[in-house]
């Protein structure tokens, strides 16, 4: 009766400690991002034109968004995870309240590709342990998504209205014989 209840001990011990080494096995160590962090986005933000800042100096929900987008590209992976929600919610401000003269398909396309790398990020982020150079990486998508828009902005702000492009498209020869007729 002694052996098998020594017996029953043992086996008892030697269960709970398998269970307990599978126990720790499973776990997987957990990463904070640090806010100590100097890690940056490598690329630059571009300019808008001096003709694309006159005609967007109004225009209170971009100023938001540019804020926003040279915060993120200041910030490290910490702060980037923090922000996401911020850029989602002023990009998705500035899509709907886009004015009529930028409502055209190069626009509303970058728009939607900034709306596209914010969500990302936002998925990235909202992981159990967020993995910092994925952050980093999306955040680099998203600049270059801000830059691809800055572009389209200036070209659409350099763009030839459509009376002064016509224009400069008439035939020279046909105002020389407009000219002497009228003489």
């Amino acid at each position: 009766m002694r052996t098998f209840l020594f017996l029953g001990i043992i086996l008892l011990c030697v269960g709970c400690q398998n269970q307990g080494a599978t126990n720790t096995q499973e776990e997987k160590p957990t990463f904070k991002l640090d806010s100590l962090s100097k890690e940056k986005v490598k690329i630059e933000i571009l300019q808008l034109s001096p003709e694309a800042i006159k005609s967007l100096e109004s225009f209170h929900d971009f100023q938001n968004v540019k804020s926003i987008i040279n915060t993120m590209h200041n910030a490290n992976p910490f702060y980037i995870n923090k922000y996401a929600d911020s850029v989602d919610l002023l990009i998705g401000t500035f899509k709907e309240t886009l004015p009529e003269e930028l409502r055209k398909n190069t626009i509303k396309s970058r728009l939607s590709v900034l709306s596209t790398e914010t969500n990302l990020l936002k998925e990235l982020g909202s992981t159990k342990n967020p993995d910092a150079k994925k952050i980093m990486d999306a955040n680099t998508r998203l600049i270059k998504a801000y830059n691809s828009l800055v572009i389209q902005l200036n070209e659409l702000s350099l763009a030839i209205p459509e009376n002064i492009e016509k224009e400069l498209l008439r035939d020279p020869e046909e105002d020389t014989e407009i000219l002497s007729k009228n003489l």
